[in-house]
């Protein structure tokens, strides 16, 4: 597979090697153009236990389940 080739499948624009956009100097944009594109992912990630917990759909309590989703877990802490 060609450098680039799986960015425009995905629908991400990719330098071009010739023209005014292709020229070495709008380098640094292609760069802080990857690094906003990184922070975006990495804003989707979840933190910590509980935010895994909660993007999964998993949740725990002493009472009986209330509310939810189709296919979210709950374990009911007994004792």
């Amino acid at each position: 597979m060609a450098i680039g080739d799986q960015a425009i499948a995905a629908g991400y624009t990719t330098v071009p090697d010739t023209g005014e956009e292709g020229r070495v100097r709008w380098g640094a944009r292609e760069i802080n153009r990857t690094r906003d594109f990184i922070a975006g992912l990495k804003a989707l990630i979840p933190i910590g236990k509980s935010g895994y917990r909660s993007a999964a759909g998993i949740s725990s309590g002493h009472g009986d389940p209330s509310g939810g989703s189709n296919g979210d877990v709950y374990f009911k802490i007994i004792g």
